[in-house]
């Protein structure tokens, strides 16, 4: 812990630097949400009605996201010498095949199944992607 305040106390400027521009970010991307709501009748598509009307597509981001997650958050390292490429693509394969099933979904899958694919893609990653040393 006294490592992470002594680290924390170096980079400060950096730290500093990092969540204006994550913020600017975000701000950018609120601001142009809202110039395509206004836009709306020239069929512009927004983040929003993304998010709303095509759920159903999108199980594949839910899963990697978990996975994401996982591997930064949960990373499982073992000293065995392995490719890591292994364990990445099947991963990136599992992404693929809910790409596929998503793109011939026809409801939005409810609260349950994307709590669970958000879970299955960390455990995914978890255990077929650990970081080989």
């Amino acid at each position: 812990m006294n490592k992470l305040k002594k680290f924390l106390k170096r980079h400060l400027s950096e730290i500093r630097t990092i969540k204006i521009i994550v913020a600017s970010m975000l701000g950018l991307m609120v601001v142009i949400d809202i110039v395509l709501v206004t836009l709306e009748g020239k069929d512009f598509p927004t983040f929003s009605y993304v998010v709303k009307d095509l759920r159903h597509r999108l199980i594949w981001f839910t899963f990697l996201f978990g996975g994401l997650l996982a591997k930064i958050f949960y990373n499982r390292k073992t000293s065995e010498k392995k490719e890591e490429v292994t364990g990445m693509l099947a991963f990136f394969s599992m992404v693929l095949l809910l790409f596929v099933i998503g793109r011939n979904l026809e409801t939005a899958p409810g609260l349950f199944l994307q709590i669970l694919l958000l879970v299955c893609g960390g455990v995914l990653a978890f255990r077929t992607w650990p970081q080989y040393r």
